[in-house]
């Protein structure tokens, strides 16, 4: 049996524990075979791998940490410039509205002088003043047959630059039954009757007779004028029968009027006093 060994003694007595002797290294220094490090940064790190940007600067490619670096500009508000063009669209609409509008107020109506009016169309100078009416168009002319109903459509309307800026109209129809038959009886008949068709003008309407004006008349006055006055006069005398119509408004700014019946009235019954005069 062998002798216990002593843990304190060296196994080969011809060795001792430390041989052979290891080189001392110096503090901080890593062991044999180890790459060396580089200069130590404060806090035990060192610089960077190659590859790596540098602390502090920044490489092209490389963007900041997310969350990090300047805030982006604040968007700018571009409800002032929408406001401004939303306003200079409605100012140039009411500009072109108010421009329109004025034009129309100052625009005068009418044309030209028109023609000369036959002789059963003829009105004094007096009344186309009154009525406002210097220029004559001639819408039917009466019939060169020896027999039957000879019928003339007249118009007098305004003269641009004469008879103002308010519209106008004078316009009648002149139904000639004077021809129509041999017989004269006949004829006085046939022009009472077509006198009579025409009261159909009174239905709904405002009618009263007239006394004094030719064999019979009447004048039409309607129930609403709105922005329109107009008179119808029906009158009679002999085989003659006249339907005469007057009408117009005036021009406002931003809306028309009437005119006073009462003037529409006194210029009808002026025209068919100078109509059945001859």
């Amino acid at each position: 049996m062998n002798a216990p060994q002593n843990p304190h003694q060296p196994q080969n007595p011809q060795y001792p524990q430390n041989w052979p002797p290891q080189p001392q290294q110096p503090a901080g220094q890593p062991p044999p075979g180890q790459p060396q490090a580089g200069p130590q940064q404060p806090g035990g790190y060192g610089p960077p791998p190659p590859g790596f940007p540098q602390p502090g600067t920044q490489q092209p490619g490389f963007a900041p940490p997310g969350g990090y670096g300047p805030p982006p500009p604040p968007a700018k508000k571009r409800t002032g410039l929408i406001a401004g063009i939303v306003i200079g669209v409605v100012v140039l609409v009411v500009a072109g509205v108010l421009g329109f509008r004025y034009l129309d107020y100052v625009e005068e109506p009418g044309g030209g002088p028109g023609a000369q009016p036959i002789p059963e169309c003829e009105l004094s100078s007096e009344l186309k003043s009154q009525a406002h009416v210097s220029s004559f168009r001639l819408i039917q002319a009466p019939t060169d047959a020896e027999k039957g109903m000879k019928h003339s459509h007249c118009a007098w309307e305004q003269t641009k630059g004469k008879d103002g800026r308010n519209p106008r109209l004078l316009t009648f129809h002149v139904y000639d039954f004077t021809t129509f038959n041999d017989k004269k009886d006949r004829n006085v008949e046939q022009a009472h009757g077509n006198y009579l068709s025409f009261t159909s003008y009174a239905n709904g309407e405002q009618a009263k007779p007239i006394d004094g004006l030719g064999d019979e008349a009447m004048i039409v006055l309607p129930n609403s004028t709105g922005d329109l006055t107009e008179v119808n006069l029906l009158v009679r005398k002999g085989t003659v029968v006249w339907n005469i119509r007057y009408q117009g408004h005036d021009k406002g700014f931003f809306t028309d009027s009437p005119f006073p019946v009462a003037d529409a009235e006194a210029v009808a019954r002026k025209t068919a006093e100078e109509l059945t005069a001859g």
